[in-house]
């Protein structure tokens, strides 16, 4: 595999095709994915995956390598479970950071190496992927802050208005604006706790409606009187 990358190297600097990754790709992937290796592919003693690394870096030139070669082995690498000690050995994780910052690689490869970085990331600050155990802080609800909020709202929405007054041109086209809120608190329950002598949710709706057939019956007795 090393080899491989070397040669590819050598050959973009000579204007020829760069194929011998390309060409050793369906064996590369086929090894990542056999169970009975697992252990040693991620033994950071092995550095079996510094190779790896060899394949996804960009060239000498600064090309990518080719579009199979990011894609089969960026799926290949989510199925190992890759630990710290193997990232560091193998230095694979700052490639697959240049995937996920740089403009030039697709956009769902893009997706696979955030993902990536969110997986190998989540044990070492201590993440569970299980929604249910994470632990969010608690902060008290204050209304006055949305004061502050629908004037920014008012703001934003004068400034979208003296846009469309602007003579068309590509500066002030229609655009999809991306947005990548993330919230990292969540407002403390005021939920009063249940007592055996609280009365069960919706009770007094089902009393208004007995006490309004009752009088629905009282009335059509009295009319058949």
């Amino acid at each position: 595999m090393t080899d491989a990358a070397r040669l590819d190297s050598i050959a973009r600097k000579e204007n020829r095709p760069a194929m011998h990754k390309l060409k050793m790709l369906p064996e590369v992937v086929s090894l990542l994915n056999r169970n009975q290796y697992v252990n040693s592919l991620i033994d950071p003693e092995i550095n079996l995956l510094e190779a790896v690394k060899f394949f996804l870096e960009p060239l000498d030139d600064g090309s990518l390598p080719a579009y199979n070669i990011q894609r089969d082995l960026m799926a290949a690498l989510l199925r190992l479970p890759i630990n710290k000690e193997t990232l560091i050995a193998s230095g694979i994780g700052k490639v697959i950071v240049f995937y996920t910052k740089s403009k030039r690689p697709e956009i769902g490869i893009k997706r696979q190496a955030e993902r990536l970085l969110a997986e190998w990331t989540r044990p070492i600050l201590q993440r569970s992927d299980d929604y249910s155990k994470r632990v969010y802080e608690e902060v008290d609800f204050d209304p006055s802050r949305l004061a502050d909020r629908t004037v920014s709202a008012e703001a934003s929405a004068a400034e979208a208005r003296a846009r469309e007054l602007l003579p068309p041109r590509l500066a002030n086209r229609a655009r999809v604006e991306s947005s990548h809120t993330s919230y990292t608190v969540v407002p403390r329950s005021m939920g009063v706790s249940e007592s055996k002598f609280a009365r069960p949710l919706g009770a007094s709706g089902e009393d208004r409606f007995r006490r309004m057939k009752a009088r629905q019956i009282a009335a059509n007795k009295g009319s058949k009187r």
